[in-house]
């Protein structure tokens, strides 16, 4: 009697284990199995990285040339940007071939990026995590581009390796890393560009806007304006030679400055 009476004490014990009231202790108890059994992972949370910036100095003066441009375009241009550079890097399988497990078999094109989830340390060595199109199944690699001998699930932010080894074809398959590298052009932070804008009055009419990004205001625009006639005018310090000018265009010469 004793014996079932504890019996009865043990079975209610396990079941309170699996099932506090409406609670279901099931999925708590394999999150914390799970996490026992496999590997944290360090997400790869950015698509590029920013390598640095230098000036980039555009400048568009030509001198002693006859020169004809429309109503709405720069006459004199020298402007400075900022270029940042940002590297990304894709990967790709150095040629077409098949990662065979017991379970299913994945197809990899070396004409296709596939996405790096971020990376994960096994016996002290770190390996690349490989998505795939199988969901939830991922592949591992290490510096050299080889796979490990296992593939792995991603279950609630954990890895945890497969049973079954991992089989490569063509043997020499490969993930190669491969760098990208993205230029961005800022805006104008420095210098000065003078447009055509017409003739009107008798006179012969430009826009100087001037540019400065550590002034507050960012810069300075005016309309400056000369008679409408052949002969010497000067713009930002620069001499031009006005040879024939209406509403539609302006046809002059940018004398050289002399050092």
């Amino acid at each position: 009697m004793k014996k079932y009476v504890l019996t009865l004490v043990m079975f209610g014990f396990l079941a309170g284990c699996i099932q506090a009231g409406d609670y279901d202790l099931m999925p708590v108890r394999k999150k914390i199995v799970a996490a026992m059994k496999g590997y944290s992972i360090d997400f790869n949370e950015s698509d590029e990285e920013y390598i640095g910036s230098e000036g980039l100095r555009e400048s568009d003066v030509v001198t002693n040339k006859a020169i004809t441009v429309k109503k709405g375009e720069a006459i004199l241009s020298d402007k400075v940007f900022d270029k940042d550079t940002f590297r990304a890097y894709i990967y790709r399988p150095n040629k077409k071939g098949a990662l065979e497990h017991r379970s299913y078999t994945v197809r990899l094109d070396n004409k296709k990026d596939y996405e790096l989830i971020g990376w994960v340390t096994i016996d002290g060595v770190r390996y690349s995590i490989l998505g795939s199109e199988v969901e939830d199944y991922v592949f591992l690699f290490d510096d050299a581009g080889q796979f490990y001998k296992y593939p792995a699930k991603i279950d609630e932010g954990i890895l945890t390796l497969l049973e079954g080894e991992l089989f490569v074809y063509p043997s020499d398959l490969r993930i190669m890393k491969i760098a990208k590298i993205r230029d961005e052009i800022s805006n104008v932070k420095d210098g000065y560009e003078v447009k055509y804008s017409g003739t009107k009055l008798g006179r012969i009419w430009f826009d100087y806007m001037t540019y400065d990004l550590d002034d507050n205001d960012g810069g300075q625009f005016e309309r400056i304006n000369f008679p409408n006639k052949p002969g010497l005018i000067t713009i930002n310090g620069r001499g031009l030679r006005v040879l024939k000018a209406d509403d539609e265009a302006i046809t002059f010469m940018i004398l050289k400055v002399e050092d």
